[in-house]
C-alpha cells in the first residue's frame, strides 16, 4: 500500500456520536482520561475551551462531549447526547468557559479541565489533534504526553535518586513491557512526575507496590481508551 494512501479512518472517521471527530470524540476522550486521573468522586468541573474549540464548541457539541467524558461515557456511547441532563441529575456542577486566545503553545483544539472532588484538585490540559486522536499535554502543571492508546501509570514523587529504577524493576517483575517512560520535574529536588506507558493490564497489587517506593507521593493508573 502506498505510504500516503488513505485509511478507513481517514475516509469514515472513528465510531462516535456527534458531528466532529476532533471537536466531539477527541474532547470526550480527553475528559474521560482526566476523570480517571481524579481519585475522588467528582463534584465540580470547570471546562475551558481554547482556540478553534472556543469558537465552535456549541455547534459541535463539545460541551456535551466533555461532560460525557467526565461521566465515564466514551464517544461511541449514545448517552453522550444527553450528558448535561445526566450530570444535572447526578448533582455534578459544571462551568463552561471560552478563551479565544490562550498561550501560543496551545494546540488550536485545546481543552483545560479543572476538576474538584473532596480535597483533591486536578488540572488537565489536552489537545484533540484530529480523527478522534488526542494528547494529554499536562497534569497539574507537569508535562504528560499521553494519547490513551496504552495503559499508563503516573507516579508523583520527590525528585530523588532511585525512584525510576525501582518503578522499572516493579514493572519488569510484573511482566509489563515499558512502551515509554518519561520523568518531568518543576525543579531539581522538587516534586516530579513519572509517566510510564505499558503493554498489558495493570494490577492493583502493582499500584500498591509502586506507592510504597521511598519518596513516592501518589500513584494513578490511567487506563487505555482503545482496549
Amino acid at each position: 500500500m502506498p505510504e500516503n494512501a488513505p485509511t478507513l479512518l481517514d475516509l469514515f472517521g472513528p465510531v462516535m456520536i456527534g458531528p466532529s471527530s476532533s471537536h466531539t470524540a477527541g474532547v470526550a476522550r480527553i475528559a474521560y482520561l482526566a476523570r480517571k486521573i481524579l481519585k475522588t468522586p467528582l463534584e465540580r468541573a470547570r471546562i475551558t475551551f481554547y482556540g478553534s474549540l472556543a469558537r465552535t464548541w456549541k455547534g459541535h457539541g463539545s460541551d456535551k462531549a466533555a461532560i460525557a467524558g467526565l461521566l465515564g461515557i466514551l464517544p461511541e456511547d449514545e448517552r453522550l447526547a444527553f450528558a448535561p441532563e445526566i450530570a444535572q441529575r447526578e448533582g455534578l456542577e459544571i462551568e463552561i468557559l471560552s478563551d479565544y486566545a490562550g498561550p501560543e503553545r496551545y494546540h488550536t483544539n485545546t481543552v483545560v479541565l479543572e476538576l474538584e472532588g473532596g480535597d483533591e484538585r486536578l488540572r488537565v490540559r489536552g489537545s484533540s489533534i484530529g480523527g478522534g486522536e488526542i494528547r494529554l499535554k499536562s497534569v497539574n502543571g507537569f508535562q504528560a504526553e499521553l494519547d490513551g492508546g496504552l495503559a499508563a501509570i503516573l507516579v508523583l514523587h520527590h525528585d530523588e535518586v532511585g525512584v525510576i529504577a525501582e518503578l522499572a524493576s516493579l514493572l519488569a517483575a510484573a511482566g509489563l513491557n515499558i512502551a515509554s517512560l518519561a520523568s518531568h520535574r518543576r525543579d531539581k529536588g522538587d516534586e516530579a512526575l513519572i509517566v510510564a506507558e505499558v503493554d498489558g493490564a495493570v494490577s492493583s497489587r502493582l499500584l500498591e507496590a509502586a506507592a510504597r517506593i521511598h519518596g513516592v507521593l501518589d500513584v494513578v493508573h490511567v487506563p487505555s481508551i482503545k482496549s
